[in-house]
């Protein structure tokens, strides 16, 4: 008799060890996944003005060089303007925001274009240019999402006296 409440004991506990086990393992899955899923709410909700800013940038970066990256006014609205020529041509490159969009135009230099003619790049609540200080070639480009938050970024030309407005 004292055989079989010693192995029934024996079983309950390791019947109990498993449970606590199991449900440590299940605590620690929906930890990491509200975790996983908060992280992915918060990356959703910076998409826009991320990948905004990446794609300013990156075209100030290939447009660079002297006199050629600079703020102008494009139809009332401060606009970020690349130049280049081409087989002798002058064209220049256009990034603004517009009715809810950061918009892109490529034309001729001396072209004249209504405001709503450039390409949709991606859809913001706001985006804006304007220059750090007079003496410097610093950018501060800033946009805001649809979720509301805010990126800035400050960025550095080699153009003379870079981000002037013309």
């Amino acid at each position: 008799m004292k055989k079989n409440r010693s192995y029934s004991v024996d079983t309950v506990f390791v019947l109990v060890l498993f449970c606590v086990f199991a449900f440590t393992i299940l605590f620690v899955l929906m930890s990491g996944a509200n975790v996983y899923k908060d992280t992915a709410k918060i990356m959703q909700e910076r998409y826009e003005e991320r990948t905004c800013i990446s794609y300013i940038s990156a075209k100030i970066r290939h447009y660079d060089n002297e006199n050629s990256v600079y703020l102008t006014d494009f139809n009332g609205v401060t606009a970020l303007a690349m130049d280049e020529e081409i087989n002798g041509t002058d064209y220049n490159t256009l990034i603004y925001f517009y009715n809810g969009s950061v918009k892109e135009l490529f034309c001729e230099k001396k072209a004249s274009f209504p405001i709503d003619s450039g390409t949709n790049i991606i859809n913001v609540d706001d985006l804006q240019f304007a220059k750090v200080d007079a003496d410097s070639g610093l950018i501060k480009i800033k946009c805001k999402g649809k979720s509301g938050s805010t990126s800035t970024l400050i960025i550095g030309t080699k153009s003379e006296n870079g981000g002037c407005v013309k």
